[in-house]
């Protein structure tokens, strides 16, 4: 009785033991399909929420298609497009549907752009959605929000192939905005308070005088002792190292300290396109080198050719010469003018495309006068060499404030192989810009630089200031836009700028057949 009275309460413990451990078994094993399927979940809105910024991608790539195709071809009318007016400050928008991906998952895109027609930098709104099949997920929706800017070759102050150097003891770099009027940023945005007592102009100075090398090495920006209100790029080292006790990297609103990290990278990207001169027909001036020996003196356009209307279509007078060698002489430009100059001499004693200063010679851009030289010979100007402004005051330099627009005076260096020398040097205000992509560039002095330089390599000699010319970062015609700032918007306030245009407006008769 014993013997049989344990054994059955042997059994039964196994049967309680077998029963918790099935239990267990089970509630783990839902667990971990609850948990395997959850992964899934997961896993598949991250493949569809990549699949949406693919998708929001390709609602932004047609437009920027179609903004930078109406620059190159006029008549383009934006087919399949809705906008809102004529106006060069219109909208534009339009939606893609259908879009279908694996497991019965829907997509739509929809795509909005103010100013859509490139007068003011067109800002793009995008709001992609994806639906899942089969589920009553809410849909994967991403909204991305891109502010273009137009490109030119001088969307930057100083601009080198290899190596900025700054060897100057005072040397500061900031900019200003020299056509406000065509500036679409605030009064207030446009002059912030000066960022320390001395900086020019000091109702319009800005920290945007942007310094870049594509160079991977590790003197591809050389600070030293400048100030520098704006930003330092290279191609891959951080030049903060050569930023000496006296120098800085600043901005208006950076920490305290000298250099701001922020205004600091080592992503820089450049082209250095070669350029020619246009292909036009050329007028002749009575010598083939502007000077002579004796330094004469020239004004362009001659008379004769204003008397006669050989201005070409496009406003210009373009002359033809060998070189410019003005000691004395001056070259007086009181119209637009374009000289293509041939002098490429290497030989000893080398002759130089464009020679002038060392006395009292000078370009003289009155106003009213604009000039672009077109050379790959060699160039030196010194003294008051190159005067782009009229000296109202009398002092015999021209003072930052008496100063034209950069534009009006333009190097254009066209060597392809080897290397162009170009040196100014001066103590007065040199307003122009300089684009040479074999150019060693050195300017010497103690006045001031405005405009832009372009450059393989650049040095700044002296305790000159560099004023960047922000205007000029729309500075040639036709120019596409590129991606100023990518912004995804994430917060209900960021998404509510643009709820109403992605709702409200009709996007109906726009979709895809």
């Amino acid at each position: 009785m014993r013997s049989t009275r344990s054994s059955h309460l042997n059994r039964g413990s196994l049967l309680i033991v077998a029963l918790l451990l099935c239990s267990v078994i089970g509630i783990s094993l839902v667990s971990y399909l609850h948990l395997a399927r959850t992964s899934l979940t997961i896993s598949n809105r991250a493949l569809y929420n990549n699949a949406a910024i693919n998708l929001a991608e390709n609602g932004l790539e047609e437009a920027m298609y179609s903004i930078n195709r109406m620059i190159a071809d006029e008549g383009y009318t934006w087919p399949r497009w809705r906008n809102n007016g004529s106006a060069s400050t219109s909208d534009a928008w339009r939606r893609w549907s259908d879009y279908r991906f694996d497991q019965n998952a829907t997509g739509y895109v929809r795509v909005y752009v103010q100013n859509y027609k490139g007068v003011v930098a067109p800002i793009i709104a995008v709001r992609a959605s994806i639906t899942l099949g089969g589920t009553s997920a809410a849909p994967i929706e991403k909204w991305i929000e891109v502010t273009l800017k137009k490109t030119s070759k001088f969307a930057n102050g100083l601009v080198a192939k290899n190596s900025v150097v700054f060897n100057g003891t005072n040397t500061s770099v900031d900019s200003w905005n020299s056509d406000p009027d065509n500036d679409p940023l605030t009064a207030a945005e446009r002059y912030p308070a000066d960022p320390t007592p001395g900086v020019w102009p000091n109702e319009a100075a800005k920290d945007n005088g942007s310094v870049g090398s594509i160079s991977v090495g590790v003197d591809a920006v050389l600070i030293k002792q400048a100030d520098v209100w704006g930003f330092v790029s290279t191609g891959g080292v951080d030049p903060t190292s050569t930023i000496g006790s006296g120098g800085s990297v600043r901005g208006t609103g950076s920490p305290p300290g000298n250099v701001d990290p922020a205004r600091i990278s080592t992503d820089f990207s450049a082209s250095f396109d070669p350029v020619a001169a246009p292909t036009k027909t050329y007028l002749t001036v009575p010598d083939t080198v502007i000077g002579g020996t004796g330094g004469a003196s020239l004004e362009l356009p001659l008379a004769a050719d204003v008397a006669a209307a050989r201005a070409d279509a496009d406003g210009n007078y373009y002359y033809f010469a060998t070189r410019i060698n003005l000691n004395s002489g001056n070259l007086r430009i009181t119209g637009k003018v374009v000289l293509k100059l041939t002098e490429t001499s290497t030989t000893s004693p080398k002759k130089l495309a464009v020679d002038v200063g060392g006395g009292s010679g000078m370009i003289d851009l009155p106003t009213g006068g604009s000039l672009a030289i077109y050379t790959a010979g060699d160039i030196k100007l010194t003294g008051q060499g190159a005067v782009n402004g009229v000296d109202t005051n009398g002092n015999g330099k021209i003072d930052d404030a008496e100063a034209k627009q950069p534009i009006n005076f333009q190097i254009w260096g066209t060597k392809t192989t080897g290397v162009q020398d170009i040196s100014v040097s001066g103590q007065g205000t040199i307003s122009g810009i300089i684009y040479a992509p074999q150019g060693n560039v050195t300017i010497t002095g103690n006045g001031s630089i405005s405009g832009s330089v372009v450059a393989n390599n650049i040095t700044l000699t002296g305790n000159a200031n560099f004023h960047y010319d922000e205007s000029l970062g729309n500075f040639g015609g036709g120019n596409p836009f590129r991606v100023s700032k990518w912004k995804e918007l994430t917060t209900a306030d960021d998404r509510n700028r643009y709820t109403a245009q992605f709702v409200n407006n009709d996007y109906s008769d726009v979709v895809d057949p």
